[in-house]
């Protein structure tokens, strides 16, 4: 998203689950009329923060070694990536620790959020089983049984899912995904002859590592077609090579703006809180 403002508000469709039935003249009343805005009191508001950095090259560097420009700007282009990824990653890590919360005003993953019914009537998004074949059969299922806010059926899981994890999972991920069978340990005999599906659900390509999604045991599926994250790009990345008239130095400069933040609503993305 690229909205030119100095904040950025993020509304909720309120309980748009299912089309009701329509006679096709009347005008339209009662449940057939849905509100955009926020369905709650907090709402999501993200304020952007701007980056911005500088590298400077002698003029004796500059024709000593003449790929310094090039590799320096190369440089600053990698520092932005990992920015940018950072960001996001620490974001969706937020989603388990409290840092990151959606319209309900709860965390991303969580057992609690709310529905048009109100009361004890909540969502669930949130399991506690450790990266293996059945931990990802147990979040696919969470996912098969999430529903919009007004109480309809949310099924994305045809759509596919990436499995984010920390550095720490990465290979748990991989035999979560590619083992032939269910069985966790050598002497697992009784689970031995069962074949393991989660790979029809996730391919190794779907599998997203990352350094910062710092959570240690903690991983998550999020929906291929809709995210619950919101990443805003304010001001994109812009490079400038000047040169300073006094000094004779080349100066290579970097800047841009981004926030990054919750939608309202969670949909969908099923996170596991094992540590």
């Amino acid at each position: 998203r690229t909205t030119d403002a100095a904040s950025l508000r993020i509304a909720g469709l309120q309980g748009l689950g299912e089309i009701p039935s329509w006679d096709g003249s009347s005008a339209f009343t009662g449940g057939q009329v849905k509100a955009v805005d926020e369905y709650n009191t907090t709402g999501i508001t993200l304020n952007y923060v701007q980056y911005g950095a500088q590298m400077t090259v002698s003029r004796a560097d500059r024709f000593d070694v003449p790929e310094t420009l090039g590799f320096a700007s190369q440089k600053l282009g990698f520092a932005v990536a990992n920015t940018y990824a950072k960001q996001a990653f620490t974001s969706l890590a937020g989603g388990f620790t409290g840092g990151t919360k959606t319209g309900d005003d709860v965390d991303l993953f969580h057992d609690n959020h709310t529905t048009a019914a109100g009361g004890s009537n909540y969502r669930v998004n949130m399991i506690t089983s450790a990266l293996d074949p059945s931990g990802l059969m147990a979040a696919i299922k969470a996912a098969r049984a999430w529903t919009s806010f007004d109480g309809a059926p949310y099924d994305l899981v045809s759509a596919g899912f990436y499995l984010v994890v920390p550095v720490e999972l990465e290979e748990a991920a991989h035999q979560a995904v590619r083992s032939v069978f269910t069985l966790t340990n050598a002497t697992d005999t009784a689970g031995q002859g069962l074949n393991n599906v989660a790979g029809n659900y996730i391919s190794p390509a779907d599998i997203i590592v990352s350094p910062h999604f710092a959570t240690t045991n903690d991983w998550c599926l999020i929906s291929k077609i809709e995210s619950p994250l919101v990443f805003w790009e304010r001001l994109s990345p812009e490079l400038r090579v000047t040169e300073d008239p006094d000094t004779l130095v080349t100066k290579i400069t970097c800047d841009f703006a981004i926030a990054v933040g919750c939608h309202s609503e969670p949909s969908v993305a099923i996170g596991s809180k094992v540590s």
